[in-house]
């Protein structure tokens, strides 16, 4: 038996998904649920003493987020009605962390992290999406060595619906924005295909790598410095990376990671 943990901030969040969660028919899973409480640090203390006594093969972090006004002419993607985070910017501290995707479920994006409620969505710089808890739930997932999926749906945009969060929206489209069928489906075929049982361990997917990290036959290093890369790219670039691979493919493989690490550096915030 399989166990997952689903975690949210606020428990009317979590309700909601719980709800929806037990109308499925889960082959050997269990799962479990948490609500931290708002912010990184709730998280950051709640989700740490959790996994001290329990432990889990995946762990999922599931709640809304705000959005920028004009996330939507900027990204092209108005119909997306959830996220999959691959990188998260910490506002307060200008530190960035990136996630290893183990499932491709969603539109996989950057999230601005906050300490504290953004009321101007110029806070945000580059960044589309903000939260305040994903810097601290990717923090103690990744110390604990645990398979992660975050997902965020964009409910209110930064300024005006901040200060008059439509609860009721949040609860409809928590209920309505993600197939939870289809996720556990995924699920079902990551802990089927890749995941290793044991206390805190598992296994990325590295097949998504191979093309490229065979045709310039990276070392060990280089390939991690790489997956570093990938992960940035495909979170901030609107674009499908084979494109910047077939031009660049011929290129000695450190001026490939060179270039690669140069051209993301314009989408970073400063």
């Amino acid at each position: 038996m399989y166990k997952v943990l689903v975690v949210s901030a606020l428990s009317q969040e979590l309700n909601i998904i719980k709800s929806e969660i037990k109308k499925l028919s889960l082959r050997n899973i269990k799962v479990s649920f948490l609500s931290t409480g708002m912010g990184n640090y709730n998280m950051i203390l709640n989700l740490t003493r959790f996994l001290e006594k329990n432990y889990f093969d995946l762990v999922i972090n599931i709640g809304v987020c705000g959005y920028k006004n004009d996330f939507s002419i900027n990204r092209q993607k108005a119909n997306s009605l959830f996220i999959q985070i691959g990188r998260i910017f910490n506002l307060s501290n200008s530190k960035e962390l990136i996630i290893p995707q183990i499932i491709n479920f969603g539109n996989i994006e950057s999230i601005a992290c906050s300490e504290k409620p953004v009321f101007d969505s110029l806070e945000l710089s580059d960044e589309d999406f903000v939260d305040m808890e994903s810097y601290g739930f990717e923090m103690v997932c990744n110390s604990f060595s645990i398979s992660r999926i975050l997902l965020k749906i964009p409910v209110d945009k930064v300024g005006s619906e901040t200060n008059n969060f439509d609860f009721k929206k949040a609860e409809e489209s928590l209920r309505n924005n993600i197939n939870y069928k289809e996720l556990f489906f995924e699920i079902h075929k990551y802990i089927d295909e890749h995941l290793k049982t044991g206390k805190g361990k598992y296994k990325i997917h590295d097949d998504i790598f191979d093309t490229y990290s065979q045709s310039f036959n990276f070392t060990f290093s280089q390939k991690e410095i790489f997956k570093k890369l990938y992960y940035r790219y495909i979170s901030l670039v609107n674009s499908d990376f084979s494109v910047f691979y077939e031009a660049n493919k011929n290129m000695d493989k450190k001026k490939f990671l060179k270039k690669l690490e140069k051209g993301l550096e314009k989408y970073l915030v400063r």
